[in-house]
């Protein structure tokens, strides 16, 4: 029987009413949010409900402050996560992707809930004080195909590899109409993130030490299950302070890490996040004895879609 990893996404995820029919029929998923709500509200200043639900889905592409969809991603992930292991899913290894580096720690127990969400609150505060403005730009295509254009080699970076066609550019804002030009001359299929900063790239560096002092302050523990890092390819050693400004800083590698799991056997996949982003990646990427599964997603149902993923492993 093939292994289980759990995933969790990040930036870029999120919209609004995610998750709305699991709150509404799924007892744990509720439960847990409930709780996230109580530290949310003294933490952020509003809670996950109020953040996630208070708006109607189509407005998603506007749900892009930092110390809002943080918190929205912990809180959902993180229920959806108790939703699954009450279904009696038990994963064998948890893989994190960005921010999801640090959900994962959370539902691993490295971190308190409470410092889950006290932690990614003053980073997003962080970022919007200190962080020049910028966008990510999801291009569907090969690498190879934007390699020669000037404006993405001046003005951007890789950020992301997640698939054979598709990874993700970084870049400032005042950049972004010459990229976006660039990118529909070169006829590539290209989404913008709803993310206001440039992650993954130089133009945070100026972050790095405040956001080491920040981590500082924070207590790590060990984890319940190993700790796979899209920033590293592998398995996380320490998950700390240096770790997490790694994986902000750094290229994520999806393709990769998923490529080197292929080589250790047979394992399926589970996204316990909003969106099947990354579950779908993993599809694309095909890489043999693997197989990705969303646990819900903005498509369909949420119910159905968790009771599709359970019968299926």
């Amino acid at each position: 029987m093939p292994r289980t990893i759990m995933m969790f996404c990040g930036q870029g995820a999120q919209y609004y009413q995610m998750g709305r029919e699991l709150h509404q029929q799924d007892r744990v998923f509720r439960q847990a949010l409930d709780r996230c709500d109580e530290i949310a509200g003294d933490v952020v200043g509003r809670t996950i409900s109020d953040i996630v639900y208070s708006r109607p889905l189509q407005d998603s592409e506007h749900f892009d402050r930092l110390t809002e969809s943080n918190a929205a991603l912990l809180g959902i992930s993180y229920a959806i996560a108790m939703s699954l292991f009450e279904r009696g899913l038990m994963p064998h290894r948890l893989l994190g992707y960005s921010l999801g580096e640090t959900i994962a720690a959370v539902v691993a127990g490295v971190l308190s809930l409470e410092d889950g969400f006290r932690l990614l609150h003053a980073q997003a505060r962080l970022f919007e004080t200190m962080s020049p403005a910028g966008t990510m730009i999801a291009v569907l295509a090969e690498p190879e195909r934007v390699r020669d254009c000037p404006e993405v080699a001046m003005l951007t970076e890789v950020a992301a590899i997640n698939a054979p066609r598709h990874f993700v550019l970084s870049l400032l804002a005042g950049d972004i109409p010459a990229v976006i030009g660039a990118l529909h001359r070169l006829g590539v299929t290209w989404a913008r993130l709803p993310v206001r900063y440039p992650f993954h790239a130089a133009a945070i560096d100026p972050l790095a030490d405040p956001m080491r002092r920040l981590t500082g302050t924070f207590q790590f523990g060990p984890p319940r299950w190993p700790l796979i890092s899209v920033a590293t390819g592998g398995r996380v050693d320490r998950f700390d302070g240096s770790h997490i400004w790694r994986v902000m800083r750094g290229r994520l590698l999806y393709r990769e890490t998923i490529e080197a799991l292929a080589r250790e056997g047979e394992w399926t996949l589970v996204e316990a996040g909003p969106s099947g982003t990354l579950a779908s990646f993993a599809r694309q990427i095909r890489a043999p004895g693997i197989t990705g599964w969303p646990s819900i997603d903005q498509f369909g149902q949420n119910d159905r879609t968790m009771r599709q993923l359970m019968a299926a492993i």
